[in-house]
């Protein structure tokens, strides 16, 4: 049973990355393109999944929590400062959303879209850290700034916001009007040059600093970040084509360094799990909210998939 819900945590982490990651990438590159009106256009098109995408991260504290409550304390000790500085970044981008609109002075809405900008990139830069961390072998206590602010953690610091930002940047293709989508486009085009370098720098890094520290049996957790390299490689010319494909290129580009570090921290987690009576409780409520969180995903995205335009409300 401990073998399932480390499969589940699994999928609900890369859930989060894929569902809330584009909503951060979005937030990344507001007022990037077009103008402030556009701007108003680009919240309402990706405004609808900021609760829903949420969800995902309330539902990984709560695996984690239930079913490896050992290792889930070292975690989140071990990393206690970007843990804080996420949610930070939550604070502020969430704000940004709620009061922007709350005024209809000029000034007043882009001190809140920079808030909006400001929190995504604190957020995407902290789970950044969160994942090289995590990469390199499970954190815990006491704290070291040379550890935690390692190279190879600053590095990916810098690559998960651009991973992110490739996957706002499909989104935000898919959603927009047609008349921004070629903004988007060459905005994207940038942004994925840079992504493709940093990954595959990060990747081949990866596979150096695992044999150097863990020997040949850890490359295979790794080589998920082979596979993000190649779908940016693939997705960089077809960005602004705004279809499906983009976004699925983009989805698992973002959530496979997820997958990576979650098959890094793997066996900790499996020598850690909660007791069988504790997971068969789990099992007996959590199975439920967990279709329940999919279904209404699902309902979510069907029903605000089409392009939005000008007059489109938004929700914040």
């Amino acid at each position: 049973m401990d073998v399932l819900w480390l499969l589940i945590l699994g999928f609900v982490l890369a859930g989060y990355f894929v569902l809330e990651g584009f909503v951060i990438g979005a937030g990344l590159l507001l007022g990037r393109y077009g103008t402030q009106d556009d701007t108003d256009v680009s919240v309402a098109a990706f405004a609808p999944f900021v609760l829903a995408g949420e969800v995902w991260l309330v539902a990984v504290a709560g695996v984690l929590m239930g079913a490896f409550p050992l290792l889930e304390g070292k975690i989140i000790s071990g990393l206690y400062p970007f843990v804080v500085a996420g949610l930070v970044g939550w604070i502020i981008r969430d704000a940004g959303l709620w009061f922007r609109l709350r005024r209809t002075g000029s000034a007043w809405r882009r001190l809140w879209a920079r808030a909006i900008v400001t929190g995504s990139g604190l957020l995407a830069v902290a789970w950044g850290f969160v994942v090289g961390n995590l990469l390199l072998g499970p954190p815990g206590p006491p704290l070291s700034a040379g550890t935690l602010f390692a190279p190879y953690t600053v590095l990916w610091a810098v690559t998960l916001p651009a991973l992110l930002a490739v996957h706002g940047t499909a989104f935000l293709a898919h959603r927009l009007p047609g008349r921004l989508r070629p903004g988007v486009g060459r905005l994207g085009g940038k942004v994925t040059g840079l992504a493709l370098v940093l990954t595959a720098v990060a990747a081949f890094g990866g596979l150096a600093v695992t044999v150097a520290t863990r020997g040949p049996g850890g490359v295979p957790a790794t080589l998920p970040l082979l596979g993000a390299v190649a779908a940016l490689w693939w997705l960089r010319p077809r960005l602004s084509d705004g279809g499906g494909r983009t976004l699925v290129l983009s989805a698992v580009a973002v959530s496979l360094p997820a997958v990576a570090a979650g098959l890094v921290t793997a066996p900790g987690l499996l020598a850690q799990p909660a007791s069988g009576r504790a997971l068969a409780v789990l099992t007996a409520y959590g199975l439920g909210a967990l279709v329940l969180v999919v279904v209404v995903q699902a309902w979510a995205w069907r029903l605000f998939t089409r392009p939005v335009e000008q007059d489109t409300p938004s929700f914040f």
